[in-house]
């Protein structure tokens, strides 16, 4: 039969091993943020693998090029995650001031007051969405500008083909440069719907607007026979 005295001194030993626990992990809950970055970094590096292992990547479904963490004093941390833990650690605190006697309690209250001004410093912390500015809008694409497809350019020698007086073939073709763009190229086979030189250089100066390779446009001169129409021509191309 055990003595007395060594009855007493083992129940109370028994007692104080959850407090020290508990007061043990507060000490540590509230003495990371006072570390240096390199204790930090050491209690976050992951431990090695064995040899000829390689330790699995974590997954981040919504973020496919997670970025690796950074050294600072502010992190991004969800507000109702973190309220809830610390609910329960105020649950465990509660639990464990009922089994304190008096000076025990004395001494543990610094630490409740230090939970609850942690707690008040995240319900004031502001929301993400207030403190970083909004992204910038994205400019809207530009539109995409292609010349005339070969079938719609055959469809106008078709049309312009009806008609028999330049005058209407001109109509025809003008009302056509309205909706498309046209390279040399293509205004050049349209050049061959008109007989007088007149006319072809009225084409020319119809079409200009919307040839999309300007930097071509010397091998039109090759649809004229005299000096003074190319120079007609070359005003024209010069046209700003």
């Amino acid at each position: 039969m055990e003595p007395a005295p060594a009855r007493q001194m083992l129940r109370a030993h028994e007692r104080t091993l959850p407090m020290k626990a508990l007061i043990t992990s507060l000490a540590l809950l509230f003495a990371l943020p006072s570390l240096d970055a390199h204790a930090q970094a050491e209690m976050r590096r992951p431990p090695s693998p064995p040899p000829g292992q390689q330790m699995p990547q974590p997954h981040h479904p919504h973020q496919p090029n997670y970025p690796p963490q950074h050294s600072g004093s502010q992190v991004v941390v969800d507000r109702r995650e973190l309220n809830e833990r610390l609910d329960r650690l105020e649950k465990l605190l509660k639990e464990a001031e009922q089994r304190m006697n008096r000076q025990e309690r004395n001494k543990f209250r610094n630490a409740k007051e230090t939970l609850n001004s942690v707690q008040d410093l995240v319900n004031r912390a502001p929301l993400l969405a207030t403190v970083l500015p909004p992204p910038a809008p994205m400019p809207p694409p530009q539109p995409v500008v292609r010349p005339i497809s070969d079938s719609e350019l055959r469809r106008i020698h078709s049309s312009i083909s009806l008609q028999t007086f330049a005058e209407d073939k001109m109509r025809v073709l003008v009302s056509a440069a309205q909706h498309h763009y046209f390279l040399v190229s293509q205004v050049g086979q349209l050049l061959g719907n008109f007989q007088f030189t007149q006319d072809k250089l009225a084409v020319v100066r119809e079409l200009k607007p919307y040839i999309l390779d300007p930097q071509n446009s010397h091998t039109l001169y090759s649809h004229f026979s005299f000096s003074s129409d190319k120079k007609r021509l070359d005003d024209i191309l010069s046209q700003r």
